[in-house]
């Protein structure tokens, strides 16, 4: 998105902005760390979500740094170290690193964690190390499997159409006071 489009954009949606990569991570914009600092200086309220870990470390704290009021969701689905099996290329540690450098920021971070066969016996160890570190944990359960899905949970509990109901039944945030 050219910085002209991004501008009208910003000054004409008055709540939130939302960055949420379909195509691609939000992280990677070259814009980003600007559009930050932007939406800081003129007081709007904004998140972005990413599960990117390609960048540098020192480039998420000066993006932190760009708009400390912005809320961050970071997509890393099991223990750090086994996030890659479904989020290719991503090193989970590094983010859970710079998750702990968000919170010692004054950030509010959120570790969006997908239940997957992989990592469905670990989310009690996860939710402790979010809580541990201040990092807001939120456990998303998904409804999009087919018969032959490798990352399909083996115990049902653990998919959208299950005993558990619909979606909003089956989603629970958890925050680190809790």
């Amino acid at each position: 998105m050219p910085w002209g489009d991004f501008i009208k954009l910003a000054k004409f949606f008055k709540t939130k902005l939302f960055f949420c990569g379909q195509i691609s991570d939000p992280i990677f914009h070259p814009n980003m760390i600007e559009m930050l600092k932007w939406c800081y200086e003129n007081n709007k309220a904004i998140k972005l979500n990413t599960a990117a870990s390609q960048k540098p470390i020192r480039w998420y704290e000066k993006a932190f740094d760009a708009n400390p009021k912005a809320r961050w969701t970071f997509g890393v689905d099991g223990l750090p170290k086994d996030s890659h099996k479904y989020r290719i290329n991503q090193d989970g540690p590094k983010l859970f690193e710079v998750m702990k450098i968000g919170v010692k920021k004054g950030m509010i971070i959120l570790w969006q964690y997908i239940v997957f066969n992989y990592n469905e016996n670990d989310i009690e160890e996860a939710r402790k190390m979010a809580k541990d570190n201040g990092i807001n944990f939120d456990v998303v359960y998904s409804g999009r499997w087919s018969l032959e899905d490798k990352f399909k949970p083996k115990n049902p509990k653990f998919y959208v159409n299950s005993d558990r109901g619909n979606f909003y039944k089956g989603h629970k945030m958890v925050l680190p006071n809790d």
